[in-house]
């Protein structure tokens, strides 16, 4: 599952560093990342100008500070010496003993911050997905019902964004003739070993011992993404005979490693005659992200295309339209269509590159700061508005 960010507010540095260094070399170090503060005003100008966690645990001085700006808008836990909470404490918050077991504070932490984070089943958040279980990567699927929409590019360029947020990216691509092999991965892949992966699955689900298919051994780093993927395969025929069990049991097997916090799928573009792969990642998907063309044909076909899975598609867990997001690329400044149906609401825009019409160096695709930084910002919705840090080492952060 992927980290959640809690903010650490206590006067007393000799309680904060012991408890980053635990945080930082036990199993929650790939799960939570603490922001903390010694120094009140340091405390309150980040709360004031800072994205806002997923919880605040301090000790009631800080507290007492913060909550004289206003009533918080975030959860918070207070660190008590016994006394108790103490009557003037507003809504929204609880406490726990500010000196028990490190393991003990932890699972108090941890259970009040994915009680109140919007990544653990919010509407805004990424869930982990109907069909997977808790603690599994989360699963992000791009589609589109349009070819040459821009989909494998916002897919990549999300990838890469995701990785520089720090967290642990995969990059999954599922189309049936795949695009990425134009972006040189910067690191040689074992020949064939995507064949030889379906060729595996194929197997193991034949044997009886789909639970325990492994797949690191045929990941390769892109170094362009800053992320894992598999080599890229133009052998179209072994990609179209993947069935819907077969993706279940890709996903479930890359979701369950450990390795990953977030896996991006990149499905087929236009709707074709066999579609069990993206049956597969419309049903395990926490998060669905359509890409859309502020044209009339685009919206045309995008709404018939998502009445179409409505339609056959009511089973599916969670709910497709809570689990969707709407995308408008090369976006002008002004949206002249409107959504293909009254729910939809366009969630992010991205800009129109006009140097990339007569690009010739691919990797280009993935270096624009301005397409980039709106990317960021779809990611960091996605996350539920966390800053999940710069570098995949800040999971501890002490401001003193």
């Amino acid at each position: 599952m992927l980290p959640v960010r809690f903010v650490l507010a206590v006067q007393d540095s000799r309680y904060v560093e012991p408890l980053l260094n635990y945080v930082n070399g036990s199993s929650y170090g790939s799960s939570m990342q603490v922001t903390a503060f010694t120094r009140q005003d340091a405390f309150l100008q980040y709360m004031e100008s800072g994205e806002p966690p997923a919880l605040v645990v301090g000790d009631a001085e800080m507290l007492m500070a913060w909550f004289q700006l206003g009533d918080p808008a975030v959860p918070w836990l207070l660190l008590n010496d016994g006394a108790g909470m103490p009557a003037s404490c507003p809504a929204g918050g609880s406490h726990t003993a500010k000196y028990q077991p490190l393991s003990k504070l932890l699972e108090a932490i941890s259970a009040r911050c994915h009680g109140s984070s919007t990544f653990s089943g919010g509407s805004n958040g990424i869930s982990g997905g109907a069909g997977l279980q808790t603690g599994m990567a989360a699963v992000i699927g791009v589609l589109s019902p349009l070819s040459g929409c821009g989909k494998s590019t916002l897919a990549m360029n999300m990838a890469k964004q995701f990785a520089v947020l720090g967290l642990r990216v995969f990059y999954l691509n599922l189309e049936s003739v795949n695009s990425s092999v134009l972006f040189p991965s910067g690191c040689d892949g074992m020949e064939g070993s995507f064949s030889r992966l379906l060729y595996d699955i194929k197997a193991a689900q034949e044997g009886g011992s789909e639970n325990v298919l492994q797949v690191m051994p045929y990941r390769l780093r892109h170094q362009g993404l800053k992320c894992d993927t598999f080599e890229p395969s133009l052998h179209v025929k072994e990609i179209m005979e993947m069935t819907r069990s077969d993706t279940e049991l890709l996903l479930r097997s890359l979701g369950s490693a450990g390795q990953y916090d977030v896996i991006v799928v990149d499905t087929d573009g236009a709707s074709g005659v066999r579609e069990e792969r993206l049956q597969a990642v419309l049903e395990h998907a926490g998060a669905l992200i359509w890409v859309l063309l502020d044209d009339p044909i685009s919206m045309f076909k995008s709404g018939i295309r998502i009445d179409q899975l409505l339609q056959s598609c009511e089973s599916f867990s969670g709910g497709l339209m809570k689990r969707s997001r709407f995308v408008v690329n090369r976006y002008t400044g002004q949206l002249v269509n409107r959504p293909p149906r009254q729910d939809i609401r366009i969630d992010c825009t991205l800009p129109y590159i006009p140097s990339w019409k007569q690009l010739h160096q691919q990797e280009l695709l993935l270096m624009s700061p301005i397409y980039q930084r709106e990317v960021l910002k779809l990611c960091r919705q996605l996350l539920g508005g966390g800053d999940f840090g710069l570098s995949g080492e800040n999971r501890g952060e002490l401001h003193a």
